[in-house]
């Protein structure tokens, strides 16, 4: 909790302000209101070592690698981040889940836009738009935060994210330089697709047209650089396997959020799926 989250008090009292005092709102609630219209958004610049369709997918598909999740978090320490399913995601070291935000514009690798409410209730969301312009060889990334009128102080809640971004986009310009480094380990997952509750009863579960769904699940996979393999299993029906290969050590806790929320199958019920950690010992030579 933040010091911008304790209710306002005197809201209601009478005042001299005879206005304020019939609408039930007091002087000072009212100061906060206009002054609410006048709080600028938060404009941060950072370049990275990178081109804009690596930066983009960084800051959005690999978010869960760089996120300073032990400080700027809801749970803290152990848990991870994802964008899934349209929103952004944390999800703890015990699998406890809360949304951060909803994607409102999605336009790789030209920019992201989202709801941004950690901690809060989407009544209380601001609003981020984040672009990424080629500069040379590297990239441009602009983040712009805006909506402060949403908060009880909005001009507090804009000191605090003013303070807080330069050092998230530290983490992100570092972890987007080294985006192609083969030394920060790996995380491989099998996932298990089986048919789901409200899987049909009979005829091939492919034909449902839900099934697109968890296609474009795996091309999305695919386009981040995860997928390996996949395909149905050939002795039992309607069964299947997946296995994806994150970057970064202890990533399973992202495999899962994308495995559940971000195939939109397995949120409909078309699939159930298990996600199985996979440690790899021995490789083919490429």
């Amino acid at each position: 909790m933040t010091s911008e989250e304790a209710s306002v008090t005197g809201e209601g009292a009478a005042t001299a302000d005879g206005g304020a005092a019939a609408t039930g709102e007091s002087a000072a609630v009212t100061s906060q209101r206009e002054a609410a219209s006048r709080v600028p958004p938060i404009r941060r610049e950072v370049l990275v070592d990178a081109g804009p369709a690596v930066a983009f997918e960084v800051f959005t598909s690999r978010i869960g690698l760089w996120w300073p999740i032990a400080d700027k978090s809801v749970f803290g320490a152990g848990g991870t981040v994802a964008f899934a399913g349209g929103q952004i995601i944390e999800q703890s070291a015990d699998g406890e889940r809360v949304v951060w935000g909803t994607v409102t514009r999605w336009e790789p690798p030209a920019g992201v836009a989202f709801t941004w409410h950690p901690g809060y209730g989407p009544d209380r969301a601001s609003h981020v738009e984040v672009t990424f312009a080629a500069a040379g060889p590297q990239t441009l990334v602009t983040v712009t935060h805006a909506g402060w009128d949403v908060r009880a102080d909005p001009a507090a809640a804009r000191a605090e994210y003013d303070h807080g971004w330069p050092v998230v986009l530290d983490h992100y310009r570092r972890r987007a330089g080294k985006h192609d480094d083969e030394g920060s380990g790996e995380t491989w997952v099998a996932l298990l697709h089986r048919p789901g509750p409200t899987a049909p009863q009979q005829g091939p579960i492919i034909e449902d047209p839900r099934f697109a769904d968890h296609f474009a699940f795996l091309t999305r996979m695919r386009a981040a650089g995860f997928l390996v393999a996949a395909g149905p299993l050939t002795d039992a029906a309607a069964e299947g396997m997946t296995i994806l290969r994150l970057p970064g050590a202890d990533q399973a806790g992202h495999a899962t959020l994308l495995a559940t929320l971000d195939d939109a199958s397995v949120v409909q019920g078309l699939l159930g799926v298990t996600v199985r950690p996979w440690q790899v010992m021995l490789q083919a030579r490429a």
